[in-house]
């Protein structure tokens, strides 16, 4: 899966933008069973807001499927990173938002209350 975005800031792989640890982290590989493997990870663009990026794994085409954290809440979560991560793919299965990203690009807004993803979630290599 690639980041969209500029390349030299794919992801939170390359340092803080906002000086925090949470950045040091390349993401997730969650395995969803007969659903396949996606990748999930953080994008910081310019520092606010930061989505939650969903695509296949192994893949070479964008992420299709975005989950924006609304403003001002990236800071104050009590989320881990792999937490974040687990929320966000929780509710990516929970509201069927994997197949519908499959063909085209959809952002919507992480939920704060969705539940956390409780399968198989690794760390990804760094690029």
């Amino acid at each position: 899966m690639r980041y969209h975005g500029p390349p030299e800031r794919p992801c939170r792989i390359q340092g803080g933008d906002m000086g925090t640890a949470k950045y040091d982290h390349p993401g997730y590989l969650a395995n969803a069973g007969a659903a396949g493997t996606y990748h999930v990870g953080v994008w910081c663009p310019h520092g606010y807001p930061a989505h939650v990026h969903i695509g296949r794994a192994g893949s070479q085409d964008d992420a299709r499927l975005r989950l924006r954290i609304p403003d001002g809440v990236f800071q104050s979560m009590p989320d881990d990173m792999e937490t974040l991560c687990r929320r966000a793919f929780g509710q990516a299965l929970a509201e069927g938002l994997l197949a519908a990203s499959e063909g085209d690009f959809q952002e919507v807004r992480l939920r704060l209350d969705a539940q956390p993803w409780s399968g198989p979630l690794a760390a990804a290599q760094p690029a």
